[in-house]
């Protein structure tokens, strides 16, 4: 089975410690992997890196025409995780969405448009979303989708055009009917904090000492529970920089 490719602990420490120059240069132990200088957009998409293992040279479509669509640009953090990370699921459980459905990705414009007609067709729909609604380039600031989880959470940005995207709140809830929480916190910080912290209730599936780990696209799912195992040890080896056959 190709668990992802993760690199070994000099990797980690690279990436850790922003060691590469701007502009990117390879970790010397992942050929093709490119090692970002740290930024504020990215110095939590980092941790992730480091906390998962995850090493995977950067591939997929742009969110050009998606930002186009909204009218808005996008979360650098959260663009840069989808750079790094090929489709798949945070610890299993958290997914990102996508720019396409390539390698079973779930499209960040069809779950908008699909949430705008059901808010207009249905009533019952837009008052799931109260005291929020969704987003709309002619309508006002609202909810844009970015991620779902395996218990039918749903996480969204609270978008609002005269705010810059790195300022977005992160609105979520466990599961439709349930009461929204909103945070003061990038996408990437989010994201880490479900899967590595422990006291961030409710949404953290942390269980520590296991570690929290990454599931790509190509990999069985659910894993057995010998792959769970291997891929949450705190003692997991280094595993090759690509996929295995």
């Amino acid at each position: 089975m190709g668990l992802g490719p993760i690199g070994s602990e000099g990797c980690r420490a690279d990436v850790a410690n922003g060691s590469a120059a701007s502009g990117g240069a390879g970790c010397g132990h992942c050929p093709g992997f490119t090692v970002q200088a740290p930024t504020i957009a990215n110095v939590w998409t980092d941790r992730i890196v480091d906390v998962t293992g995850w090493r995977q040279a950067a591939e997929g479509p742009g969110w050009e025409q998606v930002e186009a669509e909204l009218g808005v640009a996008l979360p650098t953090d959260f663009k840069e995780l989808s750079r790094r990370f090929v489709p798949g699921a945070f610890s299993g459980y958290l997914d990102l969405l996508r720019p396409t459905d390539e390698h079973f990705g779930t499209p960040l414009l069809s779950m908008w448009f699909g949430g705008r007609q059901m808010a207009v067709l249905h009533g019952s729909h837009a008052r799931l979303r109260e005291p929020y609604r969704v987003y709309g380039p002619d309508t006002g600031p609202g909810l844009v989708q970015w991620g779902i989880d395996i218990s039918e959470g749903d996480h969204f940005w609270l978008v609002d055009r005269s705010v810059e995207p790195e300022r977005w709140p992160v609105v979520s809830r466990r599961e439709s009917g349930e009461s929204w929480h909103q945070f003061d916190m990038s996408t990437a910080e989010f994201v880490y904090r479900v899967i590595a912290d422990p006291e961030f209730k409710p949404f953290t599936v942390a269980d520590p000492p296991r570690l929290p780990f990454y599931l790509p696209y190509w990999a069985p799912y659910p894993p057995s529970p010998a792959e769970w195992a291997a891929l949450t040890s705190p003692n997991r080896e280094a595993r090759p920089c690509q996929p295995s056959a």
